[in-house]
């Protein structure tokens, strides 16, 4: 509920006199068993009306693993699931959301059209042109969609064609629809609505009202989809800003900033001072270690914060290169002391294990680097607190559109021992603490991530299955898409969708990282390296 893209396009909908939308969430078991044993089919939050009652469905997705989660609500709202065994009685059903842009294969047989791209950037364009075609047939109206508004897509107007190896040959559009479809993106943020629209007590952020500052980031890191596929970066300006907090101060003084990187913001603490001198508090989204300073943990303090938390992905300076990672041992480590010298006990760190070229030495080397960090934060308070240093640790999955997109995912395996080392390796460790994410649930996201159309027969039978049974039963093996090398020259899945990356140099930056070669970062405005800006 408090994903801003989500609570965005929800208010931009209500704005059209001909529109009502309403939202509709997957329940929790309990009452997903309760809707199951009475027969009884999902409704809206607002109205309670059934959803099968609605014209458009649609579903905003951030994270692909909720992909099983799609068929569920549809299941329980007792629509079909596949799009071919659906009336013109059902709604129609739309997808967006940034895994839907990185890759929506996996779901082509279950979405009638996908929404590629930023939603403030063409929601009005769609709602009159769904207006319009909305009396045609159905066949009709997607395709005439589909040529109406530049990033719809229709996986029904294409056609997939497999070499006799399994990979893709080629995707043949059906009449005169666009190939590849390209993402829509807001060019100036002054313009998009992403902050809270609707305030409630009960979702994760409490009350809060959050603002994004900042979309995109600069620094090219070379695991992460987001900091590509938004680029190039765009900040909000610092005065629109004010003036919508200054609004929302009489709701709630809890003010949440949103970026990818929130000290990237150029005006962070003119905002900062902004919030504090209006009486209210921020919190922070997330940080970089290298731009932390002692003015923004002062403020922090002054809002009653209790845990800082740095990325610094992985233990080893050859493997913070090898992701393109600039932060070196020396500034982490005087973010820590820095962190400590203002008070604060609780340090959270991000880790990736199963990185590309990754090595037993790289794993030892988080050992070495956490033992460093609580060294240095000790000495600062000379022994008057023991600081909490808590370990985050996440198994690598190679996306779309990134430099690893060809890359193979480590075996569970190999991932299950790197766990059991590290555990052993901070068993005794007083003051640190370690939670892992499970290697079979990464395994899943890694094949929804980077799977075609036929992962949706995968999908249908984990819905009745469990994955586990699905994986086991499947005539389609999972390790195709998640443990195979990709060849340089292979036509890829998501290549149906276009971001404007040039692919010689997302390959090029893939040699690189095996090299172990930096990259500069993005300079944030037009130039020729990426090929986003030659758009």
């Amino acid at each position: 509920m408090s994903n801003l893209g989500f609570q965005s396009v929800y208010g931009i909908l209500n704005r059209f006199p001909e529109v009502v939308c309403e939202r509709a969430f997957l329940p929790d078991f309990e009452e997903q068993a309760l809707l199951k044993k009475h027969n009884s089919p999902l409704v809206s939050y607002e109205s309670q009306r059934p959803l099968k009652d609605f014209d458009l469905l649609a579903f905003s997705i951030s994270f692909e693993n909720d992909y099983l989660n799609v068929l569920k609500i549809l299941s329980l709202a007792h629509i079909p699931l596949f799009k071919r065994e659906r009336s013109k009685n059902h709604p129609l059903v739309a997808a967006g959301g940034i895994a839907t842009w990185l890759n929506p294969e996996p779901l082509a047989d279950y979405i009638d059209f996908f929404l590629i791209g930023e939603g403030e950037s063409f929601i009005e364009e769609f709602i009159q042109a769904y207006l319009y075609l909305w009396e045609e047939k159905k066949e009709f109206f997607l395709e005439h969609l589909s040529q109406k508004v530049a990033g719809i897509y229709v996986p029904s107007g294409y056609q997939v064609i497999y070499n006799e190896d399994g990979t893709i040959k080629s995707f043949i559009p059906k009449k005169n629809l666009p190939f590849p479809i390209k993402k829509r993106q807001v060019q100036d943020l002054s313009l998009s609505s992403a902050h809270t629209q609707v305030f409630t007590p009960d979702t994760e952020f409490s009350s809060m009202f959050l603002i994004e500052i900042e979309r995109g980031c600069p620094h090219g890191c070379r695991f992460c989809g987001a900091g590509y596929v938004y680029r190039p970066p765009r900040m909000r300006p610092l005065k629109e800003i004010c003036q919508i907090i200054q609004q929302k101060l009489e709701f709630t003084s809890k003010i949440g900033l949103v970026g990818a990187a929130v000290n990237d913001y150029p005006q962070l603490f003119p905002l900062i001072k902004f919030i504090l001198n209006q009486s209210g508090s921020f919190f922070l989204s997330s940080l970089r270690a290298d731009k932390i300073s002692s003015n923004l943990l002062e403020a922090m303090k002054q809002c009653h914060h209790k845990t800082i938390t740095i990325a610094p992905e992985t233990g080893s300076q050859r493997l913070r290169t090898v992701i393109n990672k600039n932060l070196n041992e020396q500034q982490i480590l005087q973010t820590a002391s820095l962190i400590a010298q203002f008070g604060f006990r609780t340090l959270k760190l991000y880790f990736i294990i199963g990185l590309p070229t990754e090595t037993q030495e790289d794993l030892e080397e988080i050992v070495i680097l956490i033992k460093k960090i609580k060294k240095n934060m000790l000495n600062v308070q000379k022994g008057r607190f023991c600081p909490h240093i808590h370990l985050s640790v996440a198994s690598f999955v190679p996306k779309p559109f990134t430099p690893f997109q060809w890359h193979p995912m480590e075996t569970i395996e190999n991932l299950k021992k790197k766990i059991r080392w590290l555990k052993s390796a901070f068993k005794r460790e007083r003051g640190v603490t370690i939670a892992f994410d499970l290697p079979k649930w990464a395994y899943t996201q890694a094949l929804l991530s980077r799977g075609d159309r036929r992962v949706g027969k995968i999908l249908f039978l984990a819905l009745d299955k469990g994955w586990q049974q699905a994986f086991k039963t499947s005539p389609i093996n999972p390790d195709f898409f998640v443990l195979r090398q990709r060849e340089k020259k292979e036509v890829l899945p998501w290549e149906i969708i276009s971001h404007g990356l040039d692919k010689e140099f997302l390959y090029m930056e893939y040699k690189q990282a095996l090299q172990a070669k930096p990259s500069p970062p993005c300079p944030m405005r037009n130039c020729n390296w990426c090929g986003v800006c030659r758009e």
